[in-house]
Parts: C-alpha cells; sequence; structure tokens
C-alpha cells in the first residue's frame, strides 16, 4: 500500500507524534509511506491518507485540508483523521468533512483503522525518518520524543486531557522506545517526555521511570557524544534508495550538512582536495550528491578527524509541567537524579502562590537552576493577576539566584473553533496589548526586573496604563517615546476619569474611534488606523 500521511499547515513546535506511529505500524507492513506538511501540488493517487488535527481553533485549515486531498483517494473511506481537534469536535467534523473515519481518542488498535491484527499503535515506537520527507523545520524537532505516563488525575475545566488520554496510567517501556529510535535513527542528545502528571505517580514507579532514564544515559554528568549529521543523511540516503522512496529532501539535507563539513577549520591539504572534488562536478560527477557517494571515505575520514569529541549533558524535559501540589521532598529527591532543564512548573492561578513558590523552593534546595513556567491567563482571573504572578517570579528568581522563563498562555475553551474568547475581567485591547508585550521576546518572559519593568511597569497602576497604551505607542515604544508622543497620550489618557477610561476602552476593543464624550474622543485619535501615516511611521495628531 502507498500510505500519505498529512498534517495541516499551521504553525507548531512539535511533530505529529501519532503519524510517527502510524508510519511505524504501516512499514512494518511493509507498506511505503510519505508524509507531508500543509497542502502540495501531488502526481499521484494514494491507497490511504491519514491527516492528524492539533486545536480546536485550526478548524478551518483542518477542513481546508481534507477537502484538498479528497482526490488523491479513490475512495473517501481511505482517509483517516484523527487527533486533538478530531477527538473533541467528532460530531462536527463528521458532518462537516463529509469523511467518515473520524478516530476519536489514541489507536489502542489497529482495528480502529480497519486492520484485524489488532496491534496497539500508540504503543509503536516513533518513525522520525518521515520528518526528512518534508522541509518544514519544527522547533523542537530534533529531540527524542516520548511518554512515561498517559493521563491525568485531574479534571481541570481548561484541559482537554480527560477526555484524549483518561485516567492515569504507565505506558510501554522508555528503554525499548529511546535504545529502538536509537538503532533506527541515530541519537539524539535531548529527551522531551510528554506526560501531562507524572508526579500522580506513587514514589516508587517515578522512581522506576527515573531508574530507567539514568540506564539510557539521562544522568548529571556528560555522556552524549554529538553524532555526525553528515554520516546521518549519508545512511538515510541508502536507506531510502534501498526502499524506493523519493531522496530530493535527504539529498538537500545531505548537501547541507557536506557544507557544514567543510566549512570547518580543517587543513590546507584536504581544503585543496575538495576543492579539486567539486571542480569537477559536470565533467567526472553528475551532480554534488554523486560526488560526495563516490568519495564517502573521504569525507567520512574528515568527518571523524575533525567531529567534536567532548562529551556533552543531556537533559530531560518535562515538557508539559509539574503539578506543584504534589510535588513533595521524598519525589524531589528522586527527580533529582535527572538532568531536567528546565524544570517546569505550572503557576495557573495566583491563589496557588504558596504552593507554586515552595514547589519552587523546593527545587532548588536540590540544586535545580533552570526553570519554566505555564502562566494561564484570561481564564476566572484579572489582568493583575498576571501581573503578580510575574512579578512574584522576578522576586523568586532574585531570592534564590535562579532563573525563571515564563509563558504566559492566553486561554481558549477547548471546543472554540477559531481564537478570541475574552474573559470577563479582560478586554480585547488588553489581550492585543499583552500580546504585542509578549511578541518582543517571542512569547517568553525571562526573568530580568529591568526589562519587566519597562514592559509591564513598575506597578500596578503603570501595568495598565500599558495595557491600554494604543498598539503603535506600545509595539513601537522607543520609536514614539523619543517623539514626544507617548507622554502626549499619556497625559491625555490620565485626565480622564476613570469612567471615560472604561468607556474608551469598551470602544477601542469594538474598534470603534468616534465618541459624543468630546474628552474621549481627543484621545482616540491616537488610536484610529487613519491618523497613522503609513509612509512616515508616525502618528498624525
Amino acid at each position: 500500500m502507498d500510505i500519505l500521511l498529512i498534517e495541516p499547515a499551521y504553525k507548531n513546535k512539535y511533530p505529529p507524534m501519532s503519524l510517527m506511529k502510524i508510519s511505524t505500524y504501516h512499514k512494518n507492513r511493509g507498506d511505503k509511506v510519505f508524509f507531508i506538511k500543509g497542502i502540495k501540488k501531488l502526481t499521484k493517487s494514494w491507497d490511504r491518507i491519514y491527516i492528524t488535527t492539533l486545536f480546536t481553533f485550526h478548524y478551518s485549515d483542518v477542513i481546508k485540508t481534507i477537502n484538498y486531498y479528497k482526490p488523491y483517494v479513490s475512495n473517501q473511506n481511505n482517509i483517516f483523521v484523527g487527533g486533538i481537534l478530531a477527538t473533541l469536535l467528532h460530531d462536527d467534523l463528521l458532518r462537516d468533512s463529509g469523511v467518515s473515519n473520524i478516530i476519536k481518542g489514541r489507536l489502542l488498535d489497529s482495528a480502529l483503522l480497519g486492520f484485524n491484527d489488532h496491534i496497539n499503535i500508540d504503543l509503536l515506537p516513533l518513525d522520525y525518518d518521515i520528518l526528512s520527507d518534508t522541509d518544514y523545520q519544527y522547533p523542537s524537532g530534533d529531540n527524542f520524543f516520548a511518554y512515561t505516563t498517559r493521563g491525568c488525575i485531574n479534571h481541570c475545566p481548561f484541559c482537554a486531557v480527560p477526555e484524549l488520554e483518561g485516567n492515569l496510567q504507565i505506558t510501554n517501556n522508555i528503554v525499548e522506545q529511546i535504545m529502538s529510535a536509537q538503532e533506527l535513527y541515530g541519537d539524539k542528545r535531548n529527551l522531551l517526555l510528554m506526560d501531562n502528571n507524572v508526579l500522580a505517580l506513587p514514589a516508587n514507579s517515578l522512581k522506576k521511570i527515573v531508574n530507567d532514564l539514568n540506564e539510557l544515559g539521562f544522568v548529571n554528568t556528560p555522556t552524549f557524544q554529538h553524532p555526525s549529521a553528515f554520516l546521518k543523511y549519508f545512511d538515510m540516503y541508502h536507506r531510502y534508495i534501498s526502499e524506493k522512496k523519493c531522496t530530493t529532501n535527504i539529498e538537500k539535507k545531505l548537501s547541507m550538512a557536506f557544507e557544514k563539513l567543510t566549512t570547518k577549520h580543517i587543513s590546507k591539504i584536504y581544503r585543496e582536495q575538495i576543492n579539486d572534488l567539486l571542480s569537477n562536478i559536470g565533467a567526472m560527477y553528475a551532480n554534488r550528491t554523486q560526488m560526495i557517494l563516490d568519495n564517502i571515505d573521504f569525507f567520512i575520514k574528515i568527518e571523524k578527524k575533525y567531529s567534536y569529541k567532548k562529551p556533552m549533558q543531556r537533559f530531560v524535559d518535562f515538557n508539559q509541567g509539574m503539578d506543584a501540589r504534589l510535588l513533595t521532598p521524598e519525589k524531589m529527591g528522586i527527580l533529582s537524579q535527572l538532568p531536567i532543564r528546565p524544570f517546569r512548573i505550572a503557576y495557573d492561578k495566583i491563589k496557588l502562590t504558596d504552593i507554586y513558590t515552595n514547589a519552587i523552593r523546593l527545587a532548588a534546595q536540590y540544586g535545580t537552576t533552570i526553570f519554566s513556567n505555564y502562566l494561564l491567563y484570561n481564564f476566572n482571573d484579572t489582568p493583575i493577576d498576571l501581573y503578580k504572578r510575574l512579578e512574584i517570579n522576578i522576586s523568586l528568581a532574585e531570592e534564590l539566584n535562579v532563573h525563571i522563563y515564563s509563558f504566559p498562555m492566553k486561554f481558549e475553551p477547548i471546543e472554540n473553533k477559531k481564537r478570541g474568547h475574552i474573559d470577563s475581567n479582560w478586554n480585547y485591547h488588553y489581550l492585543r496589548s499583552i500580546k504585542a508585550i509578549l511578541n518582543v521576546s517571542n512569547g517568553v518572559f525571562g526573568g530580568d526586573r529591568s526589562f519587566f519593568e519597562k514592559a509591564f511597569g513598575h506597578n500596578e497602576v503603570e501595568f495598565y496604563e500599558i495595557l491600554s497604551m494604543p498598539k503603535d505607542l506600545l509595539t513601537y515604544r522607543t520609536y514614539y517615546e523619543s517623539l514626544g508622543i507617548t507622554t502626549k497620550w499619556l497625559t491625555e489618557f490620565r485626565d480622564l476619569p476613570h469612567s471615560s477610561q472604561a468607556l474608551l476602552l469598551n470602544l477601542i476593543s469594538k474598534d470603534i474611534y468616534h465618541s459624543d464624550e468630546a474628552r474621549v474622543n481627543d484621545v482616540l485619535r491616537y488610536y484610529n488606523p487613519q491618523h497613522i501615516n503609513k509612509k512616515k511611521g508616525i502618528l498624525n495628531i
């Protein structure tokens, strides 16, 4: 069978693990598999197409993707759609896509795909090879990905894990997962564990997982020898040739690895020999790939001579975060045997401050110095709640001499088909302002107090004023401050009574730039897009 795996064109940090497992299943059956990210023009039809889904607000992208690929199968019953969105919006997708095979939850039995061998596909190793079929670069793509547990004991109203994964359970043997991936696809330095609540395990079970990870080389001393990208893609090229797969992307990556290899500080003699070989492309060699293959022993010799030989520290990242409520001295002692970086702890509510800060202090006592956390906002909170949590992280980092990186995450209901939820204590302009502030640091707040006070204000009053700023004054803050325009806006904004400030924010949240109240109307000119000189980049006020 010819199998096509599809991930819609949305941007995402992690590769599609479900498709990587489906690929393993089909390759074990002897089928040919190809992976595409987004919408691509194809020259053939396929026996089966699998389309994964992610967040529900990607709904329109998913429908578009399904409709585009329908002509590439002879029978629409050979299109299968699964993943998070497909689970949460199963009936909607069934109705709107015209596809009948919408899979809910995990692939615990291949019978869900119409096969009678009853393989638990969810337990299969990941096929990392398919990531080379696409030019899309996943920001966290060059890591091992795995689970040691699935599910969660909590039922948070903002989380879909209970519906997607069910109750907490230990999954397949992590040693077998990683060793299989190492043997098939080569070694990787770091491990991203996608467990949703590993601390909910009993201490003895957590200890078993930690011991297994230690056995794999994830210990608090450097053990990782960086593999050669050049040799990796050389081996992959030969594997693709033997499997009669398209080698176009692999040849590109082999060529890039070759460029990196030959730009190292190598000897003059080697460089002259390489230049001679390159000059013969078109004469002795049809292309660069043939030149590399015909002289592979020479390039392997260079790679081994100049490769980085000092062992490097591996890291483990429990990427979904730890539950601060479940972190005890016993469990922290167990976790301290792993090189965890960063140590992620969620801080979703201001009322959890004591629990959260105690967990940070406990981890710091065991030598943890790099922390990261998720700060949920726009969910039964206020803007000041977010400000306070960020400031608490600043103070904690200073007190403990550690780094705490915060990821404010805007809440969207898990069933929404598009972004746009506004909680009762927020407004559209405040949410837009938070996004503009975070864009400066790509969504991450690194914990520097001077940056914090500049970005969010020295106090709560300044924070609200910053949230109220016109978008352009906020986005290009230094520029407009230098022109004196920000000071003029702030003076006029402060002169408004609180009721008028509230009216103004209500209007601009609806993209309305006129008011019957004269003083409000005067301040609205700073927000009106029509007053921005596009050529000069300044406000005409």
